[in-house]
């Protein structure tokens, strides 16, 4: 018997679990002897069930359970049809698994040294770990800042007394804007822009960095996209005979 022929046939109201491959959760009636959900199972209809586990609610006051159902990581999203088995007890289930968008990069940082204005490249490889396609975006941007800016601009504030008709708090976020290092373009080359769940590709990025970067300054931002995190450090030298904020 199938799991949707199980399904039809079990008794009581429909379950429906929802999240993301590895958790999905539902709150289930414990059977009216509180613990005695024996060896709960579940079955399901086009997907792989790796673990099926309840933990009762019996410590809030309620006679209800947290049900957690747990499939592979890359099981694509969308609806699944089964039942489980609680106390001897069985149930139609409807399982909506969500999408789960999850790239692995190698390296996981890059860093570079730079002049304002400068471009700088370098190959990574995204391996896509998570249940649905990745594509591979031919241009991003993405901001960096001074990561001393922060501690410099309070500094400012509390020190310095402001001109008229301005507040320490205008002190301090015109000295923030200082350390923003401006927008980074980003453009990536792949034979292949699609990487499907469990599949790998090189990556050829070649980075743009503006000329509002400040010499002797260090910056960090991020390259982010759809479950890619792809951290940037960018030095930045110092001129000779100048000396850094």
């Amino acid at each position: 018997m199938s799991p949707r022929e199980r399904a039809a046939r079990a008794a009581g109201p429909k379950l429906t679990f929802r999240g993301p491959p590895h958790r999905l959760t539902s709150l289930v009636a414990l059977p009216e002897v509180a613990g005695d959900v024996g060896n709960p199972s579940a079955l399901l209809e086009g997907a792989e069930i790796h673990g099926f586990a309840i933990r009762p609610l019996t410590s809030e006051g309620l006679n209800m359970g947290k049900a957690t159902l747990r499939l592979p990581k890359s099981t694509p999203p969308g609806t699944y049809d089964g039942s489980v088995e609680i106390g001897g007890r069985k149930l139609a289930v409807a399982v909506e698994v969500e999408p789960r968008p999850k790239i692995d990069v190698s390296p996981s940082r890059l860093t570079f040294e730079v002049e304002p204005g400068a471009e700088a490249g370098a190959e990574v490889t995204l391996l896509n770990l998570g249940n649905v396609p990745f594509h591979v975006p031919a241009a991003s941007t993405f901001c960096v800042f001074d990561g001393s800016g922060v501690d410099h601009a309070f500094w400012v504030a509390f020190v310095s007394d402001p001109v008229e008709g301005k507040e320490r708090i205008d002190l301090l976020l015109d000295d923030l804007a200082e350390s923003h290092g401006g927008l980074v373009e980003l453009r990536a080359r792949a034979e292949e822009r699609t990487v499907a769940p469990g599949e790998s590709r090189d990556v050829q990025v070649t980075l743009r960095f503006s000329d509002r970067l400040r010499s002797g300054h260090d910056y960090a931002g991020s390259w982010d996209v759809d479950g890619l995190h792809l951290r940037i450090r960018v030095n930045v030298p110092a001129k000779k005979g100048k000396a850094a904020r």
